[in-house]
């Protein structure tokens, strides 16, 4: 196994294995909110956009999907979004996504897919929940890229 494939399978298991974890609530930041954070010393241009919707996740051995058929706005069904993250800058965009559906979501670090953690299925308020969800992807200090849910006690516009 080379480095980067170690670092690879590290990182996704360090990261699935914090998702939903209480201790990344974020009472203030609500629910379909979006973070970007560079813990780098350059600055990166990070993005997503979304490659499908549906009403489940699925994990096979090419990674993640989602399935099912939902009705939700264009604009959710084709939201992209990046911006410039200047090094220790943490940029949060609020109430981007905006249906309790399953959200395949594909990252970009600098215009290329990353080497690791490239797509995610997220859902910003699951209809089993316990918390309500927040998506955010990461630049560490090595250059290498992790994405990651964290859960807050805001539910926005998911209020039942």
């Amino acid at each position: 196994m080379n480095r980067r494939a170690l670092l690879a399978s590290l990182s996704v298991l360090g990261v699935s294995g914090l998702a939903g974890c209480s201790s990344f609530q974020n009472e203030d930041i609500p629910a379909g909110s979006l973070e970007f954070e560079n813990q780098d010393n350059l600055p990166h241009v990070i993005g997503i956009s979304v490659v499908d919707i549906g009403t489940e996740a699925e994990t096979d051995s090419d990674g993640y999907s989602v399935s099912g058929n939902v009705n939700v706005r264009p604009q959710q069904r084709e939201l992209t979004a990046s911006s410039s993250v200047a090094p220790g800058e943490t940029q949060t965009f609020r109430n981007i996504f905006t249906e309790s559906v399953y959200y395949l979501v594909e990252f970009t670090v600098d215009g290329n897919l990353p080497e690791t953690g490239g797509r995610v299925p997220f859902n910003p308020s699951p209809s089993n929940r316990e918390y309500d969800n927040i998506l955010g992807g990461v630049v560490y200090a090595s250059g290498e890229f992790s994405w990651g849910i964290s859960t807050t006690d805001n539910a926005g516009r998911f209020k039942q």
